[in-house]
């Protein structure tokens, strides 16, 4: 009995000795802790991301992440310049056919992105922050690329930056309020919208599936392209007089 338990204390005490030792404070990259927040994020939100939480995630002691990073807006803030790595990586503008479908095609991917990347969504439309010289050259040079297709098209700078600005808040606008529907209601359930049987014409739409908290995307796409080509229309009958 005796052999036993001495047998039993030298297993634990060497199970001990074996047991994993946490990396020692600012051992960890930096790159490593904007990854892990990054995972973390996908799991709990920007909101639930909080320093003691990452330190776990990442199985360090919570000083190697405040070695680093002084306060969670740092943090976010280092996100936030990935984030806008990543979006333009993900959707660059592409000039192919006319410039009415090289629009299309750029704001619903936008569209997209941001549906399948909430954590983007968070970093780059609903949170404030300075960018860095990096990341405002790329978002410049993304910009001049569009404009410069447009005025190719015969758009002036002017009408060119009106319609894309237009188009951009659209789509940003509708990502945010697309995100906070969802992330404001349980899974896999409707917001409640009120209509009942008093309303028979918002009653019949909704009985069609045409809900009246729906955004539509398409429709207001459209309507700024339909706005631009009359713009570019007018513009083009303007220069014919003027020669």
């Amino acid at each position: 009995m005796a052999d036993a338990t001495a047998a039993a204390k030298s297993k634990s005490s060497s199970a001990r000795g074996t047991k994993a030792k946490r990396r020692p404070r600012g051992s960890l990259d930096i790159q490593e802790i904007i990854t892990g927040a990054f995972e973390l994020a996908d799991e709990v939100s920007i909101a639930g991301l909080s320093m003691p939480v990452l330190a776990k995630h990442l199985d360090v002691p919570v000083t190697s992440i405040y070695w680093h990073f002084r306060k969670k807006e740092q943090l976010l803030d280092a996100m936030t310049e990935r984030a806008i790595q990543r979006y333009h990586f993900s959707n660059p503008f592409v000039d192919g056919g006319t410039w009415q479908e090289a629009l299309r095609n750029h704001f619903r991917k936008m569209r997209l992105v941001f549906q399948e990347n909430p954590v983007l969504c968070e970093l780059i439309l609903m949170r404030a922050g300075e960018l860095s010289p990096e990341s405002t050259r790329t978002s410049v040079d993304n910009l001049e690329t569009v404009i410069s297709t447009m005025v190719g098209a015969g758009f002036s700078p002017d009408d060119a930056l009106s319609v894309y600005g237009a188009l951009s808040a659209h789509s940003r606008g509708t990502s945010m309020i697309e995100h906070l529907n969802k992330s404001q209601r349980p899974s896999g359930s409707r917001r409640a919208t009120g209509v009942t049987a008093d309303h028979p014409f918002l009653n019949e739409l909704e009985y069609r599936g045409h809900s009246i908290d729906g955004l539509e995307f398409e429709f207001t796409l459209e309507a700024v392209i339909a706005r631009a080509e009359s713009v570019l229309a007018r513009s083009a009958k303007k220069a014919g007089r003027q020669k």
